[in-house]
């Protein structure tokens, strides 16, 4: 495929993306969260040293593990359930993720002190367990959330999360300067979840109606038994490389490692929120009321973002040195060879995330958990073979290389369903390889010795 044609598709799909206003609306609210993160970041860096963010680290690592220790798949099942709008449906599933986030905060509560233990920790105890009610927290907010992104209402559900973003890093940055460590920032986490609770009523409306429906309850758990294996194995996979970091390394190696890692992440909803609020209930509508135009729908849904996606992926991995340079100080700049193999991750994920959700629209729920057994086998596998002649970087390059093995077989799923076309796919990857290779030789050119000192990571 000629360059021209590359430039000329990606020029395609960046019009059609505006011309959408769903996609426009996302990408919009995306960058926008990139930016505040990014500016918060930046600022934070400068006045709390690495340990602060090496305590958030853990703490926050902890919070995904119970979380996804007990994730009952509460989106997916109210978005694809023709009950969905219904509102005694969303007050049983309320109930039942009240309980979930009641039994969250004890465990995490209970396990505050064998949990740093393990970590050979134990001075983190007590910041720990004083987050745990969040957890009953983020479960009070209103179902109408969900039903919004269930009937397709991007702004409002964009707007909600963005303004509470933007109030937590102001809390964030207001704190610091009368509590430079990691209390501000555990704060910060309450200030989010008490604005979005607030926003939710305010914006949509609801409010908080305990009811129980032994039958409907029956049917979620019945749904849930695949999300939740599925998850666990997600668990094992996605945390093990913090926990083993926080194990094996220094907290202010930790810290790096966690901004590199949290960057990544303010990238990955770009995708993500693309699949899960506008592609997953488009194809799922498709598969209930039209399953013969999915084969259509599949591609020409993602051709609006994917390309511009992909080069925004290939040019973050080129581009990292750079972006280290600019943003952090000296103490940090050796942390972007972490970044530049955490965003090549987050494009075989997103890939495979939407190639997944299209197979769960389809009916078809046992691919979640295969692919997870693909990719635990694989972590572990390339842990072994790669953390000796490598040292650190091993870990974030094992959870590439399973996410791969994954995205192969979620593949495969789209050849026997006679959705795969290569020519579509191959277009992702020619235009993330050409944007890499732009933001390498501007790293090159301008950040020559950070460039140097994170190829030192290696071995």
């Amino acid at each position: 495929m000629s360059a021209a044609v590359a430039l000329g598709r990606l020029r395609g799909a960046l019009t059609g993306l505006v011309r959408n206003e769903a996609g426009a609306m996302l990408f919009a609210f995306t960058a926008a969260t990139i930016l505040l993160r990014l500016g918060g970041n930046i600022v934070l860096t400068r006045l709390l040293d690495p340990d602060a963010f090496g305590v958030v680290g853990i703490i926050v690592s902890v919070m995904m593990v119970l979380a996804m220790l007990s994730d009952l798949g509460v989106v997916d099942f109210v978005i694809r359930h023709a009950k969905g709008g219904d509102r005694h449906f969303l007050d049983v599933v309320w109930t039942v993720r009240l309980g979930q986030g009641s039994l969250q905060a004890l465990a995490m509560l209970a396990g505050a002190v064998p949990i740093t233990a393990l970590l050979h920790k134990p001075e983190l105890a007590g910041p720990i367990a004083a987050t745990a009610p969040l957890f009953l927290l983020n479960a009070l907010c209103p179902m109408t959330l969900l039903l919004a992104r269930r009937e397709g209402r991007v702004r409002a559900t964009c707007a909600i999360e963005l303004i509470a973003l933007a109030i937590q890093i102001a809390a964030n940055l207001g704190l610091t300067l009368l509590m430079p460590d990691y209390r501000a920032l555990v704060i910060g986490l309450y200030v989010n979840a008490v604005a979005r609770l607030v926003l939710t009523l305010l914006v949509l409306g609801g409010g908080f109606r305990p009811v129980w429906d032994g039958a409907l309850a029956r049917e979620f758990l019945g749904f849930s038994r695949w999300i939740m294996a599925s998850t666990l194995l997600t668990l094992l996979i996605t945390q093990s490389d913090k926990i083993l970091f926080a194990r094996l390394f220094t907290m202010a190696d930790f810290g790096i490692y966690m901004l590199a890692a949290n960057l990544a992440l303010a990238l990955q909803p770009f995708g993500r929120n693309y699949v899960e609020r506008y592609f997953f209930p488009l194809v799922s509508r498709v598969w209930h009321d039209t399953p013969e135009r999915l084969g259509a729908i599949f591609y020409a849904a993602r051709a609006r973002l994917y390309p511009l996606l992909f080069a925004g992926f290939g040019f973050g991995v080129g581009f990292a040195p750079c972006l280290f340079g600019l943003l952090f100080d000296r103490r940090y700049e050796h942390g972007w060879i972490y970044l530049s193999v955490m965003i090549l991750r987050m494009a075989f994920e997103l890939d495979s995330f939407a190639n997944i959700q299209t197979a769960m629209a389809m009916g078809r729920t046992r691919p979640i958990l295969t692919a997870n057994i693909i990719r635990f086998i694989l972590f572990v596998l390339w842990v072994a073979a790669l953390f000796r002649p490598l040292g650190p970087i091993a870990l974030p390059v094992a959870l590439t290389l399973a996410e791969l093995g994954a995205l192969v077989y979620s593949i495969g799923l789209l050849r026997r369903a006679k959705l795969f076309r290569l020519r579509a796919h191959a277009l992702y990857y020619a235009v993330m390889v050409g944007a890499a290779l732009i933001g390498a030789a501007l790293s090159l050119l301008f950040a020559r010795d950070i460039v140097r000192a994170g190829l030192a990571l290696i071995g």
